[in-house]
């Protein structure tokens, strides 16, 4: 039975939020005259291969994991996308990022207007199995080149540190030689510092955001942080970008000053897993009409950033490389500070050959964001992020902290079930002792 109740704490918009959704919009339209400024278009994954790229200059980079998910919000679009790539032979199991991504290419339909942007050639980390495969089929597409960098993942993140750090460096001194000779541009040292320098800082600032989530009242919400991680994720060679995060985290850390709250009635913290579906971003409501309030996932605070972990496994956001007081004097300094900075990413535990890794940061992040639960989206989109799941399940019921879960897809509707879903969080909510909201 529902029940009259009162606002809790004081709410207001984000004042960000406009900012933040222009960032956005903006740079998918370049793609949509690129070519007339003479711009180098390239594509791979987004997980930070394209600061080498933009060091060359003038040039324009399509990631295909958040394109594929803004194709998967949008359920009749992306039911054209991805049955006009399954109609040419693509499993239906596959990456569902992926299938959008290349039914959009294949039908030469670009989501925010006009043709697909066709590539001056492919570049890409490495990360998920899925990754250099599809783009090596994008570049087969277009009859374009491509490079792809292979990121040392080992069954624990902290293993073998230096071995793959170097082996990663190397990669990349390889991969400069090769954008040199292929796009016939000299690379900048000078400006890939510049932009190292963008990345820590954004990462740090993006770090110190989610931090302050650890307040009670959690000043942004789910909804609003999947969002707000994209200008750091995508646009962070950008000199605006450093600037937004530094409003944003202000901003921010006055509404936590405030008790400012993303939900008035909050009484209960909850912790996501996976990437959500995008389609049905009405999860996180249907949370919220019990008074509960997803405050965080691995995925958005990580995919955006690193932190820091101190010897009691405490996460801080990680000092930019001018709070460290470190001075890149050269393309060798840069590359291994790239380098070593990839490899202390915490979202590698997710694709670890065990569990342990992210059983420890879940439980950790649990205690440092007060969570009272945590929810699994059983993802059938992405095979990286799934792996593990039932796993840290397991963990987490044995550590005694409350889980529910439901089954879906992050960027195909298809995969869905909104009534089972509907059921599934309702009865988890119940079974925290929360009962739905009349909202006076």
């Amino acid at each position: 039975m529902s029940r009259l109740v009162e606002v809790r704490f004081p709410t207001r918009p984000l004042e960000s939020w406009k900012r933040c959704k222009e960032l956005r919009l903006q740079h998918y339209k370049e793609f949509i005259t690129a070519r007339q400024e003479g711009k180098l278009v390239f594509t791979g994954s987004g997980d930070g291969s394209q600061i080498l790229v933009y060091a060359l200059g003038n040039s324009l980079f399509l990631s295909g994991e958040p394109y594929g998910a803004s194709i998967g919000g949008d359920p009749l679009v992306s039911d054209a996308y991805t049955e006009a790539c399954e109609a040419r032979g693509f499993a239906r199991d596959l990456d569902s990022y992926m299938r959008n991504y290349l039914g959009s290419m294949y039908l030469n339909r670009y989501y925010f207007g006009g043709p697909f942007p066709k590539p001056d050639f492919v570049f890409t980390f490495h990360i998920c199995d899925t990754h250099f495969k599809w783009y090596q089929i994008v570049a087969e597409h277009f009859g374009v080149p491509s490079f792809g960098i292979d990121i040392p993942v080992t069954a624990r993140i902290g293993d073998r540190i230096e071995a793959r750090q170097e082996y990663l460096a190397a990669q990349i001194f390889d991969s400069i030689d090769w954008l040199e000779k292929t796009t016939h541009q000299k690379f900048d040292d000078e400006r890939f510092i510049e932009l190292l320098h963008n990345l820590s800082e954004t990462e740090s600032l993006w770090a110190e955001i989610c931090i302050l989530n650890q307040a009670i009242p959690a000043p942004l919400d789910q909804r609003a942080l999947f969002t707000l991680y994209f200008p750091g994720f995508m646009l962070f060679y950008q000199k605006e970008t450093p600037a937004f995060y530094r409003e944003l985290r202000d901003e921010v850390a006055h509404r936590v000053a405030d008790g400012i709250a993303a939900w008035p009635y909050e009484k209960a913290r909850i912790l996501h897993d996976s990437q959500p579906p995008w389609h049905w971003m009405k999860v996180f409501r249907i949370m919220e009409q019990y008074g509960a309030v997803s405050v965080g996932s691995q995925y958005a605070f990580c995919a955006g950033c690193s932190f820091d972990v101190d010897n009691q496994g405490i996460w801080h956001a990680p000092r930019s490389i001018k709070e460290q007081g470190i001075v890149l004097k050269n393309r060798e300094d840069a590359v291994r500070f790239l380098a070593g900075w990839q490899i202390g990413r915490l979202m590698f535990s997710i694709f670890s050959g065990t569990p342990e890794d992210k059983n420890q940061h879940l439980l950790q992040m649990v205690q440092q964001w007060h969570c009272d639960g945590i929810v699994f989206h059983l993802n059938r989109g992405c095979e990286g992020v799934a792996q593990l799941q039932l796993e840290n399940r397991l963990a987490m019921v044995k550590a005694g902290i409350p889980v529910g879960s439901f089954e879906g897809n992050m960027a195909d509707h298809r995969e869905f079930d909104e009534a089972q879903t509907i059921d599934r969080i309702e009865s988890f909510m119940e079974s925290l002792g929360l009962t739905k909201l009349e909202l006076a």
